[in-house]
């Protein structure tokens, strides 16, 4: 473990508290000086929390106001109608917890509009905070593989209120100034995680040099998060491209319009991203799914960046899927089985043999749209029952779910690597053993077993040395090959032997 974000914010308490004491002996002019500038500091933050409370008390204000004709909410209590209370809170009726999922659901739904029709003023305020250095809208962590000089970059997924900032903020924007559009909310947080990490890589290859490798990964939102810092990395020059190993991601969401093209130009191959989803997650089809012509124009026409971007105007999404797509399904007993997929646990990679890259290109796209809209997220949402803790959106996506299943896979293909090793000890060691045909490389020329047996004069042993000549020659070559430590254990009786012979002739 080298260090993580936590650690990262104590030391800055830390740093921040001494320097308060510090300076304490000065004058109490300095130090209310001190305390405006602190509070000017702060002010930023406290901008981009008021106008996220804003979205948030504006999709309260529609929830109670439009969905108690649509919803059959429970209330304990009549004042429920206008505002909280503690019994509402306290219900424990399944019904009353659905309820408040499909109603968390909803304000999220208005919330996101509110979003996207929101003054640049008022969104520039949240970029300005997910920017900050000071500010971690994930979690991360930091650990290092001394025998291969890999570095890992661990991102958590969304769990803050700073997550969800990013999440809202979805308006395409220019990705470091190149031709290919990203989600803005997610850029902006990369940014400010991108120069807390950056003095951690620059030691890393100060330490390690050319052998030094460094690995991102993440889930959900923290593997959008792990690809963008990755191609900053190298598109900032900080980084060659011979250091970063594949970006591995769980569950994330699209982020950009033209990555696949991105990843042609800057000379990496398609493998560099590799997305891994379950069968059925409904975060990394939310921006990859078909939008209805409605939707977008209502984009359109709410939010100007929505009107020039490729994804949306010509494949009907918001952002394309990047890179290798594997595809993880769990065991039946955990989630049903997905009907493009054959039954049973296993990871699955989209990918096809073609000579024509254009041919190719398009087979996988054709093959993704039809993923990433079976089942379309509004199948999903439109399930009550998908809902809560048990539900299938939260079991589907969650961190531990892909943890389970990775491993239930990691079994599968363990067993299968030592039925493989069986057979094929099988095919080597049973030569050895078992007598064969002359032709065949036997032991015994000519005769069977029960031969052998029934007349032992008949018993050819001119043609065992000749034979066994064979057989010692295949098993010299296997041991040299493949079990070299057994050499060794067969030469020392073998060097003992001669010791001993060689002693009683010298007494003799």
């Amino acid at each position: 473990m080298v260090t993580s974000s936590k650690e990262k914010r104590e030391l800055g308490t830390k740093a921040e508290k001494i320097g308060l004491s510090s300076e304490n002996v000065k004058t109490q002019r300095d130090e209310k000086d001190d305390e405006e500038g602190q509070e000017q500091k702060n002010l930023g933050s406290r901008i981009s929390a008021s106008a996220a409370y804003q979205i948030a008390a504006s999709a309260a204000s529609y929830l109670h106001s439009h969905t108690r004709t649509i919803l059959p909410f429970i209330s304990s209590s009549p004042e429920n109608s206008n505002g909280p209370s503690k019994d509402s809170s306290g219900s424990d009726s399944s019904s009353d917890m659905i309820n408040s999922d499909v109603a968390s659901l909803m304000a999220t739904t208005d919330s996101v509009t509110a979003v996207v029709a929101a003054k640049e003023e008022v969104k520039q305020a949240v970029a300005d905070d997910l920017n900050s250095t000071h500010s971690s809208p994930c979690e991360w962590f930091i650990c290092d593989d001394d025998q291969s000089a890999t570095r890992f970059f661990v991102i958590q997924g969304s769990e803050t209120l700073a997550s969800w900032q990013a999440n809202l903020l979805f308006e395409p924007v220019q990705f470091e100034g190149l031709d290919v559009l990203v989600h803005r909310g997610i850029y902006e947080a990369a940014k400010g995680m991108y120069e807390q990490m950056l003095p951690e890589v620059r030691s890393h290859l100060k330490l390690h040099g050319k052998r030094a490798t460094f690995r991102f990964t993440g889930h959900s939102l923290g593997g959008s998060l792990s690809l963008l810092i990755n191609l900053m990395l190298l598109i900032r020059g900080e980084v060659p491209a011979s250091s970063l190993l594949p970006v591995v991601t769980f569950g994330s969401p699209s982020i950009m319009c033209g990555g696949d093209s991105l990843l042609r130009k800057l000379g990496l191959p398609r493998s560099h991203i590799q997305a891994i989803i379950m069968h059925r997650d409904i975060v990394p089809r939310a921006f990859s799914c078909n939008y209805p012509d409605h939707v977008a124009e209502l984009l359109k026409a709410i939010n100007g960046n929505f009107r020039h971007l490729p994804c949306l105007k010509n494949q009907k999404l918001l952002y394309a899927p990047m890179g290798q797509v594997l595809i993880l399904q769990p065991e039946e007993k955990f989630s049903p089985h997905h009907h493009l997929l054959p039954s049973g646990t296993g990871l699955y990679c989209l990918t096809c043999q073609v000579s024509d890259i254009d041919s190719e290109e398009k087979l996988l796209l054709a093959a993704q749209r039809v993923f990433f809209n079976s089942p379309h997220p509004l199948e999903i949402l439109s399930d009550r029952s998908a809902y809560g803790s048990e539900g299938t959106i939260q079991r589907d996506h969650d961190m531990n779910s892909y943890l389970k299943c990775v491993r239930g896979v990691i079994r599968q293909e363990l067993k299968r690597i030592r039925k493989t090793k069986r057979e094929q000890r099988r095919k080597i060691w049973w030569p050895l053993v078992l007598p064969h045909d002359i032709n065949a490389g036997g032991i015994i020329l000519g005769r069977s077993v029960a031969t052998m047996n029934a007349g032992q004069d008949q018993f050819n042993f001119a043609g065992v040395l000749q034979t066994g000549r064979e057989s010692l020659k295949r098993f010299s070559r296997l041991v040299a090959s493949q079990y070299r430590h057994l050499f060794v254990v067969l030469l020392l009786p073998a060097k003992l032997l001669l010791v001993g012979a060689f002693s009683l002739i010298s007494l003799r």
